[in-house]
């Protein structure tokens, strides 16, 4: 394996490094041990994961070896020429999104916030890419990973002067901060009008319980909680600003999701039948890295935008246990012990951002998914310990 001694490009093999390494909370700072990999990084579950079982409920490595994330986004549908609605869109290799420069800010380099950078560094090796967190408990991990040229707290990043980065991506979640609005707001400083500003939100700010959901249905409005009213005035920081942003589903990949919560507490007080909506993490970073990249249809960076992020495949609770257990990758058991409802709640698509995007995931449903043996980027996590 190259050093960075001996190559220019920087590589990041992130499964492997983030097996070996733990985890740490991106704005807490709490250390994950191994067995809990990813316990406490970002992550947007509508059912509230805390992160995977314990190892005894999962069968030990049975996955492939990881594969390498850039590789495998090559196969999706962020190609540099893409169509859309108003027909070829290219990608310029130079300058994505009119700037010249790709240097890039990721603010909450949690699981998403590092695939992003993964991904940056492959398309963009000569770009700079800063990492930010609250804390530098989880520096050590960061560094070791390959994809950042520097990691930093924001409290080392206080003297940095506005408008420095053609990029910047807030991926941490609101939990970890007191307030949430004026870091996104200090982040939006730090872009300079150029590339793109990216904040990661979530489909819940939509005002919908039940039903079909898209990029149109209406939001929330502001005063209906505490929760939805904390997103939208972020997302209202970014678009006045001219970025844009990404409202994702429940995240998931082989060691971290829904289906590891439910097989660490084995009784559910829900409804089995009830839908839950999803995006792979890997998919999930590709759809950010198009939305931070793609060009208008004359060439002009996106400006104010809204896209949703989802698999576009809703799934219920027991089938989605269904099809883990199905795969032969875990073991455990799941009772659902919730009531029936009138409704199986809110279904998401995303065709319009698919079309304006040129985006296509690599994992198109959760049952696929584990139905091809729940291989990714993460799922040889357990391998040599």
């Amino acid at each position: 394996k190259a050093s960075k001694a001996s190559s220019p490009v920087k590589r990041c093999r992130l499964g492997a490094r983030m097996a070996k390494t733990g985890s740490v909370s991106v704005l807490s700072g709490r250390r994950g041990s191994v067995p809990t990999l990813f316990r406490a990084a970002a992550t947007r579950l509508s059912v509230g994961s805390r992160g995977p079982p314990p190892r005894s409920d999962r069968g030990p490595g049975r996955c492939e070896p990881p594969t390498n994330f850039g590789a495998r986004s090559a196969l999706r549908g962020d190609a540099r020429l893409c169509r859309g609605r108003s027909g070829f869109r290219t990608m310029s290799s130079q300058g994505d999104a009119g700037s010249a420069s790709h240097d890039l800010l990721v603010v909450g380099p949690g699981v998403l916030g590092r695939l992003i950078a993964t991904r940056w560094r492959e398309e963009h090796p000569g770009s700079r890419i800063v990492g930010e967190t609250a804390s530098d408990l989880n520096h050590g991990d960061l560094k070791s990973l390959g994809c950042f040229d520097e990691v930093r707290t924001r409290d080392e990043a206080g003297g940095e002067p506005g408008g420095a980065y053609p990029y910047v991506v807030f991926s941490a979640p609101p939990s970890g901060s007191e307030n949430y609005e004026a870091e996104v707001e200090r982040a939006a400083e730090k872009w300079d009008g150029t590339g793109s500003l990216l904040f990661t939100g979530s489909v819940a700010v939509y005002d919908l319980d039940e039903g079909n959901c898209t990029e149109t249905t209406k939001v929330k409005a502001i005063g209906d909680s505490e929760r939805t009213d904390k997103l939208l005035s972020c997302e209202n920081v970014v678009l006045k600003r001219g970025g844009n942003v990404v409202r994702l589903v429940g995240l998931y990949h082989s060691r971290r999701g829904a289906h590891m919560y439910f097989l660490k507490i084995h009784t559910v007080p829900r409804w089995g039948q009830a839908c839950i909506n999803l995006i792979h993490y890997e998919d999930a970073a590709s759809l950010c890295y198009n939305a931070m990249t793609m060009a208008g249809s004359g060439g002009e960076p996106l400006r104010g935008r809204v896209f949703l992020g989802c698999d576009n495949n809703p799934i219920s609770f027991q089938k989605m246990m269904d099809a883990t257990l199905l795969s032969g990758e875990y073991t455990g058991h799941v009772t659902f012990t919730g009531e029936a409802q009138g409704s199986v709640g809110k279904l998401t698509t995303n065709d319009q951002t698919r079309e304006d995007l040129g985006w296509e995931p690599t994992f198109e449903s959760f049952e696929a998914f584990m139905k091809a043996g729940a291989k990714d980027t993460f799922c040889s996590t357990e391998q040599g310990e």
